[in-house]
């Protein structure tokens, strides 16, 4: 009977170990899909293009901020047909010197630069009323990020980028 016990115990401890490396995903909070460095270089060419300001390299500190809204907004949305619903524009930095906004969205048919552009200038209106945000003003950017992730049958994107804030 002891002996028993003693499987039993070691078997129950077995499951709870294998239990909790396979509840990890590895990647630090449920990382979702893989990054897509050809698609995001792509992406960063069409709005560096749109921007004309002299962007030349895909800004690291806010492909972080970028990721961090993508893997948090893919987290919190529902699936529909097989694809997670993601279109969901961030501001931060509303009493610095210059805003981050950030946009998620589904990237499966490409982008569309103008719209995604107007989309992000309705909504930083409404994060900030009473001031006139021109997201689409040719150099106005200072910084951009850009992240791609598939997860083998779609894919997401998330662009982060700087402006000077108005109300300073």
């Amino acid at each position: 009977m002891k002996k028993l016990s003693k499987i039993v115990a070691l078997l129950l401890a077995g499951a709870l170990t294998m239990l909790m490396f396979t509840a990890c995903g590895g990647g630090g909070g449920g990382s979702f899909g893989q990054r897509m460095p050809e698609e995001e270089k792509k992406a960063f060419g069409e709005f560096a293009a749109v921007q004309a300001s002299g962007l030349r390299e895909n800004d690291r500190s806010l492909q972080a901020v970028a990721e961090g809204y993508l893997q948090k907004d893919l987290n919190s949305r529902f699936d529909f047909l097989g694809a997670k619903l993601v279109c969901k524009v961030h501001v931060d930095g509303k009493d610095q010197e210059h805003l981050t906004i950030t946009v998620t969205a589904l990237y499966d048919y490409g982008i569309v630069v103008n719209k995604i552009l107007t989309k992000i200038q309705e909504e930083v209106g409404r994060e900030l009323p009473g001031t006139n945000v021109d997201v689409k003003g040719n150099g106005s950017w200072t910084k951009l990020g850009v992240v791609v992730r598939s997860d083998g049958t779609h894919s997401y994107i998330a662009i982060a980028f700087q402006i000077r804030n108005p109300n300073k």
